[in-house]
Parts: C-alpha cells; structure tokens; sequence
C-alpha cells in the first residue's frame, strides 16, 4: 500500500475532528412567551404555513452530514490499509461518499427559505458534488473539502 493511502486516515481524522469542533448541538434557548391578557387569550388563532426547518436546524443537518460522510472516509482509510484495496477502489469509494454527502446537503437546500443560507447549502452541495465527480478525489479530500463548509459556518454563524 502506498503512502499516499496511509496519509488518508490521518487527514481523514483530522477532518473529522475540526467539523465536530465547530458543531454546536445545542440550539439558542427561546425565551418565554409574555403573558397575554385574557381578551387577547380568547381570540381564535389563525392557522400558520409552517415556515420550514430553522437556520440551526438545517445547520446542525448539514454540518451532521459531513461529519458522518468524514467518518465513512476514516473508516475507508482503515479498511483500504487492512484489505489493501487498489488505487481505483479507494478513489471510488471517494467519490461514492462525497456523492453520498452532496445528494443529503442538496436535500436540506430545498427546504430552506432564507437567500443566504440557502446559497451556502447549494454551494456546499455543489463543492461535494464535485469531489464525487473528480478524476482525483484524494486531491479534493486534501484540498477542497478541508474549506467546504466556510460559507456555511458563515451563514451559519460559526
């Protein structure tokens, strides 16, 4: 096995541990309604459209999606070393989970309605459809998908 592929799990777990560090699960407590008077407590509600996941919904979400498909390339790396697989079967298997990633992200852009947000989540969708698609995803593992998600943890906040 080459070295190339050994240098996988390492850069692999080190993708997989910056994603986790800037992933937080916990969503901003709301405040308690006020309290209403008892003319305002008798008034018939009016039925809402519900609006969608929330801006920490869809990027917890996303953020979750590629974590999981970070640890699918960690866990590839483990097993291209102990099967020993060929050069071909590890850029599939690349590109099989980036695809993977990118088909789960574009998922999560449908539902969302704020302009911003929704472009980061396209483009990040795009940036993995990419790797899924290049003729070397080892080089977009080491390169592109390290900065994938800048426009996300900026329109998310992080």
């Amino acid at each position: 096995m080459s070295r190339r592929f050994r240098g996988f799990l390492p850069l692999a777990l080190i993708t997989v541990t910056a994603l986790a560090a800037g992933c937080d699960d916990q969503a901003t407590p709301t405040a308690a309604a006020p309290a209403t008077s008892a003319t305002t407590a008798a008034a018939p509600a009016t039925s809402a459209t519900p609006a969608g996941p929330t801006r920490n919904e869809v990027c917890t979400e996303v953020t979750k999606v590629v974590i999981d498909g970070s640890v699918q390339i960690a866990d590839n790396a483990v097993k291209s070393i102990d099967e020993r697989w060929s050069t071909k079967e590890v850029n599939d298997h690349l590109r099989t989970s980036f695809g993977d990633m990118a088909k789960k992200v574009r998922a999560q852009a449908e539902a969302v309605a704020d302009p911003e947000l929704k472009a980061a989540v396209e483009k990040t969708a795009a940036e993995l459809a990419q790797g899924a698609k290049s003729s070397k995803p080892d080089d977009f593992l080491a390169k592109d998908f390290q900065t994938l998600s800048k426009d996300l943890d900026k329109a998310c906040g992080a």
